[in-house]
């Protein structure tokens, strides 16, 4: 990471020895509290570490002044399900500490990492600002047969039910931008449509962004008009100021 950004590595969040999470904020002088991001990486629930987003993705949020927790969860669907409203339960209490506002917090990640976002955004009774969702599975029943998903549920109705962000929509929830490849092979873009429906129809705002024969995993190049799209809607919902 920059010279001009700080880390604080190795924070334990939780009671397991994955429950780990790291600081990143800028270094330059800055009145009042800071915007927060919390992380999570992607890699089907089982695979993946939060030193692949450093560059990808904290990066963008601390060069616009956020302080970043970047966070790694146990792998398999319910354990990090679990650990993810956990990483939000302790960002919420301690991020004060580093220079952090608890009333403009974003929740954010790729494929499996931004289902972890949506998931602790609507199920919990934890309030976040706003969640951005790359390519994110919202509704699990619609690919119960694909290979990731089968690990992650065996299958299971219940798991599969009880495990899926779409179901869990509701008036009261964060507004979401969803940003998806039109060209994804691997996470329809199917999901993407059904989550802005439904979240606009909960009367919340909800805006995609479709990048044009994106695959799963954007370019350098799709990353950067999708990250003007993703500023732009914070910045409109007055976590950016």
């Amino acid at each position: 990471m920059a010279i001009w950004s700080e880390t604080i590595p190795e924070i334990q969040y939780g009671t397991y020895p994955s429950n780990r999470l790291e600081i990143l904020k800028p270094r330059w002088p800055r009145s009042g509290t800071l915007p927060a991001v919390i992380v999570f990486h992607g890699g089907g629930w089982e695979f993946g570490s939060r030193e692949e987003m450093r560059e990808r993705v904290c990066r963008r949020y601390l060069e616009r002044g956020f302080l970043v927790v970047n966070a790694d969860y146990r792998p398999g669907l319910r354990a990090a399900s679990e650990d993810a409203e956990t990483v939000v339960a302790w960002s919420l209490k301690n991020i004060p500490a580093y220079g952090g506002d608890v009333g403009r917090v974003v929740l954010t990640g790729e494929s499996a990492g931004a289902h972890l976002a949506l998931l602790t955004a609507f199920q919990s009774h934890l309030r976040v600002a706003a969640v951005v969702n790359f390519y994110g599975v919202c509704d699990l029943s619609r690919m119960p047969n694909t290979p990731a998903m089968q690990r992650a549920t065996q299958g299971d109705l219940t798991t599969i039910l009880r495990l899926s962000p779409l179901h869990y929509v509701r008036p009261s929830g964060p507004p979401v931008i969803s940003i998806h490849g039109t060209e994804d092979e691997l996470v329809p873009l199917e999901q993407t449509e059904i989550l802005t429906r439904q979240v606009r129809s909960a009367g919340v705002v909800a805006e995609q962004v479709l990048i044009e024969h994106g695959r799963h995993g954007l370019s350098e190049r799709q990353l950067n008009t999708a990250y003007r799209a993703v500023f732009e809607f914070l910045h409109g919902r007055g976590i950016i100021r």
